[in-house]
């Protein structure tokens, strides 16, 4: 996996690019920037236990009232 690293005339990152066109494009805006390609030759692998929750708790199903046993909204 390759990305692309533009820096400042500072040294300071400013953006990380997926893709050579877009920091060729940011360096293009300001001739004092420059960018780096960055290899990541081994990506970490990461383990993610399995883990079983309790269901969520559910409310109690709502009663649909008649029209007629509303209670009027006042505001």
């Amino acid at each position: 996996m390759n990305y692309y690293s533009v820096f400042d005339k500072g040294g300071k990152k400013i953006a990380d690019c997926g893709n050579i066109r877009d920091a060729i494009m940011l360096v293009e805006m300001d001739s004092t920037r420059t960018y780096r390609q960055v290899r990541h030759l081994n990506p970490e692998t990461v383990n993610v236990p399995h883990i079983r929750l309790d269901d969520d708790l559910q409310l109690p199903a709502q009663q649909i009232l008649p029209q007629s046993e509303l209670e009027p909204f006042i505001v």
